[in-house]
């Protein structure tokens, strides 16, 4: 009788673990598309398809063709470098001038 109580005060003092609530539930999402207009669902099916669309085609598209290699070609060598221009000098002794 005691072990009977004694665990049923324990289950009262202890508060009830509850499960925290999903961020959108199924009537949340079934509320927010029967509140849609009927362009914005054929905006949101028009984006859904382009986007399938896009990646079907970037992963079962054509291939591009392949570089073909060339062995022994050589780039033309850059254009010779300008010469140097000489520092410049004053045209007479100036006293702060190295």
């Amino acid at each position: 009788m005691q072990v009977a109580q004694a665990a049923q005060i324990q289950q009262l003092a202890e508060p009830p673990v509850r499960k925290r609530p999903s961020l959108a539930s199924t009537r949340d999402r079934q509320e927010a598309v029967a509140a849609m207009t009927t362009d914005v669902k054929l905006l949101l099916a028009g984006c859904a398809i382009a986007l399938v669309a896009g990646l079907g085609f970037m992963a079962f598209g054509p291939k591009p063709a392949p570089v073909p290699s060339l062995l022994g070609y050589v780039d033309a060598p850059p254009p010779p470098r300008p010469a140097a221009t000489p520092e410049p000098k004053p045209p007479f002794k100036l006293p702060w001038w190295r």
